[in-house]
């Protein structure tokens, strides 16, 4: 027969051991949820900015628009997908940097950088404001890759 205490620390390592699962299921949903963000909210967005940028694509305001709903959605949890558990160094592997965590207002500012670049794309009526507005955009990317996030492996 099994003792009350046995019992009792059974079930107490059984429940850490779900809540330590629950915690890395979590970690590895905002890690993804970043990547996707990152590769098919962001990503896609270019896919269709950068080739009017280089004159390879005619201006078409509706189908920027509809990137960056896209990318908006893909990107709607931004806020929660940053938990100390999705630090670099964890269980799962993320691109993303410590400073992130260290420097909390610098990536807070880069953030609102890209943001405000995106706007000002949002608003651009015709090919000469999106071109115009378009490179703060570009910057804002760069701002954030370079300083808060690491080359995969």
């Amino acid at each position: 027969m099994v003792s009350k205490t046995v019992l009792g620390l059974f079930t107490a390592g059984a429940v850490a051991v779900a809540i330590a699962g629950a915690a890395m299921a979590d970690a590895k949903s905002a890690i993804e949820a970043r990547q996707a963000c990152m590769k098919q909210g962001h990503g896609g967005m270019m896919k269709v900015m950068v080739p009017v940028m280089k004159g390879q694509a005619k201006f078409d305001k509706a189908a920027i628009d509809e990137a960056i709903a896209k990318s908006d959605a893909a990107c709607a949890g931004w806020a929660d997908w940053w938990g100390e558990d999705t630090k670099p160094g964890g269980a799962v592997k993320t691109e993303a940097k410590l400073e992130i965590w260290t420097d909390p207002k610098g990536f807070e500012a880069a953030g609102m950088n890209y943001m405000k670049a995106q706007e000002a794309v949002k608003a651009a009526a015709d090919e000469a404001a999106f071109k115009a507005a378009f490179p703060a955009l570009g910057k804002g990317c760069q701002g954030c890759h370079e300083k808060f996030r690491q080359a995969e492996d």
